[in-house]
């Protein structure tokens, strides 16, 4: 790495990022104690200090140390330790350099070939010796349900074969859909950003070409993962690079963010360039996020003149179901509101309603969450009052009878929260305090004959299953 070697200030950076990366890792020695008296003799005619090494395997908790993710201890020689029952999914590759057989062996392959979180499918072996010639018959003595050899360790050349059989079904997909790959590599940078939001609103029109191509996406991915560090994956690198950054920008499209930050390595390769904090924002949607000052007739105006109506529209159902799903964890008689957008969202994609109608629908829903989203304040309420409130309404009340709950409500909060002493919910007594507290109330004070004694019990059951479930202690209000 010759940092000489490159006037591009985009590459001295990955360079420099590289040689910082290395330098950082630590490497550590793992071997049996052993009883051998002679051991540090032994090694000094080979001009090694043993002491370190042992103190560090006495003391240096290396285990537990190896098995965090973010460790810089990441390189560990290993002679008969660890080869069996040594969990750590993030271990993506294993040197082999003695001879190994049946049970140990496959003990020893294991260690690698688990899944992990970050997107690992699969390990990496590197057989110095020979080792492979063993795994045969090991399979055939251990190996579950009679599975054969191919289905657990597979050659490069097959693993290579997949990931160009997963790059032709990516651009078969494409090619249907009229997207081009070649101009996503060999158009200026600000071309570039157009295209990309083009092909994204192409795909955000149907929902089942979405997933089709998110799930192939995916597949892309994890074959091309599985064939690194093998030098023939360079030759994929940038078409997987423009599938991958296309996936994540759909998957991105929505409430959270429209900033490139989680797939800005990938654009930056996909750009060519350097992108500097706040440089690159995707093309600009219309935020609701406070929805008390939605416009409706300027959102209306703003969508009329987009080209990328299907890209906006996915942001804005992103952006509602976030905020809905927040509203219902206080709240969860709001899950009408859930229920709403899932079918506008059906009926959509029925082909009921066209883009346009979409669009309306969801602003409309969005004013009425403003409308909810107000109303703790315009019935003097706070929103756990709100929320015990709803659970208590009827159909058909009078104001005499709603005000009644009303006061019921704030009562029913004074007597039950002193209840809610510390882990309340881990104890028998406690938690039945709690629900003889709230039935007594609510058979006193609930409006008879509107409420019959029925009605109260199953009131009782909901407003105790709901304090239960978001309430730790007094103070302490958890969402479900």
């Amino acid at each position: 790495m010759d940092l000489s070697r490159t006037a591009d200030e985009r590459e001295q950076g990955k360079i420099l990022a590289k040689l910082e990366q290395h330098e950082n890792v630590d490497m550590a020695v793992m071997v049996s104690l052993g009883d051998n008296q002679n051991e540090i003799a032994d090694m000094e005619q080979y001009e090694i200090d043993v002491r370190p090494i042992r103190e560090r395997i006495i003391r240096g908790n290396l285990e537990e140390e190896y098995k965090k993710a973010d460790s810089n201890l990441r390189i560990i020689f290993v002679c008969a330790m660890w080869m069996t029952g040594f969990d750590v999914p993030n271990l993506s590759t294993l040197y082999l350099d003695k001879p190994l057989k049946n049970h140990t062996l496959m003990q020893t392959i294991a260690r690698a070939n688990r899944v992990a979180d970050e997107g690992k499918k699969n390990g990496l072996i590197v057989d110095y010796i020979g080792v492979f010639k063993n795994i045969e018959r090991a399979l055939a003595l251990y190996a579950a349900n009679g599975a054969d050899e191919d289905e657990i360790i597979r050659s490069k050349d097959e693993l290579l074969a997949g990931l160009k059989k997963a790059l032709r079904s990516a651009r078969d997909f494409m090619c249907e859909e009229h997207i081009e790959l070649n101009p996503l590599l060999t158009a200026p940078s600000e071309q570039k950003l157009l295209i990309l939001e083009k092909y994204v609103n192409k795909i955000l029109g149907d929902q089942e070409k979405k997933k089709k191509f998110i799930n192939l996406a995916s597949d892309l991915q994890s074959a091309y993962r599985s064939v690194l560090p093998d030098p023939n994956a360079e030759d994929f690198c940038r078409e997987v690079t423009v599938i991958r950054v296309l996936a994540s920008r759909i998957r991105d499209v929505g409430a959270r963010s429209v900033d490139v930050s989680q797939v800005k390595k990938d654009l930056e390769d996909l750009l060519d360039k350097s992108i500097q904090a706040g440089e690159y924002v995707i093309s600009q949607h219309k935020k609701i996020k406070d929805l008390s000052l939605l416009d409706a007739e300027a959102l209306r105006a703003f969508f009329a003149g987009l080209e990328n109506k299907n890209t906006q529209v996915a942001s804005m159902c992103a952006e509602i179901e976030d905020k809905i799903a927040e509203m219902v964890r206080w709240n969860k008689k709001r899950a009408r509101f859930m229920e709403r957008l899932v079918s506008l969202l059906q009926e959509y994609n029925s082909g009921a309603h066209d883009i346009d109608q979409l669009f309306d629908e969801l602003v409309a829903l969005a004013k009425d969450l403003s409308v909810e989203e107000q109303r703790a304040v315009k019935e003097n309420m706070s929103e756990e009052e709100l929320a015990i409130f709803d659970l208590l309404l009827k159909e058909k009340l009078n104001p005499e009878e709603v005000a009644c709950i009303k006061g019921a409500t704030h009562e029913l909060l004074a007597k039950f929260k002193p209840l809610l002493v510390p882990h309340w919910r881990d104890f028998e007594t406690n938690r039945a305090g709690v629900k003889t507290t709230i039935s007594d109330l609510l058979y006193a004070k609930l409006p008879e004959p509107t409420y019959t004694e029925h009605d109260c019990k199953v009131k009782g059951i909901e407003v105790y299953n709901y304090v239960y479930e978001h309430y730790r202690d007094e103070k302490s209000f958890a969402y479900a």
